[in-house]
C-alpha cells in the first residue's frame, strides 16, 4: 500500500503515510527533475514564520494525540485542520475506531521550506517519516503486524487560513515524493 500523508492513510492493513499525512490527500506525485527532486525548487522555498511553523507543528501534535484515542469528533482537530483534510482525518479516526486500532509513536519531519500562492494561502514542503508511527490494537495494546520500515514521503501541505490574523490550518495534502 502507498504511503499517503496524514489522513487518508493508514488502514489496519497498511500504514499508508499515516492519514495521508492528513487530507485533500492526491497521491499522485508531482512532476520531477531527472534527479528526482519536485518540480518546485528548494531554492524557491523560504523558511516558515515562527507563526507557521508553530501551526504546523500543533497540527502534528493535535493529530498524534487524536490517533491515541480515536474519536472523529475530537473538537482539537477542528482548530487545526480545515475542509478536505479535516473530512480526512476524521474519516481516518473513525476507520481507526471501527477497526479497534490506535497510532502510537512518533513522526519525524524535515521542513524544505514554504511557497506562497497566494495571502491566505501557504504551501509548506515536509518529509514526513512514519517508521516509528506505528498501528497498536486498541485494546491490547500489542502492535499490529504491518510495514514497518516505509519509505519518507514528501508531501505539501497546504496551510490556509479564513482572515488576516486568523489561525493557519492544514487544508489539504498532496504526496510529491518518496525517499525524500
Amino acid at each position: 500500500m502507498r504511503l499517503r500523508l496524514a489522513a487518508c492513510a493508514l488502514s489496519a492493513a497498511g500504514a499508508a503515510l499515516a492519514a495521508a499525512l492528513v487530507a485533500g490527500c492526491d497521491t499522485t506525485p508531482a512532476p520531477s527533475t531527472a534527479a528526482g527532486t519536485t518540480a518546485v525548487a528548494a531554492s524557491a522555498l523560504q523558511p516558515p514564520s515562527p507563526e507557521v511553523r508553530q501551526a504546523y507543528d500543533t497540527y502534528w501534535a493535535t493529530w498524534l494525540a487524536a490517533n491515541r484515542t480515536p474519536d472523529p469528533q475530537d473538537p482539537a482537530i477542528e482548530r487545526v485542520a480545515t475542509g478536505n483534510q479535516l473530512q480526512e482525518l476524521r474519516d481516518n479516526l473513525a476507520h481507526s475506531r471501527s477497526a479497534g486500532q490506535v497510532l502510537l509513536g512518533e513522526v519525524g519531519h524535515r521542513i524544505d521550506g514554504v511557497e506562497s500562492p497566494g495571502p491566505r494561502s501557504l504551501v509548506l514542503h515536509d518529509c514526513v517519516d512514519l517508521d516509528r508511527w506505528l498501528i497498536h490494537d486498541a485494546r491490547t495494546g500489542e502492535r499490529i503486524d504491518q510495514l514497518e520500515d516505509k519509505p519518507s514521503q514528501m508531501g505539501a501541505f497546504t496551510l490556509t487560513r479564513d482572515s488576516d490574523g486568523g489561525p493557519w490550518r492544514v487544508s489539504s495534502l498532496q504526496v510529491i515524493g518518496e525517499n525524500c
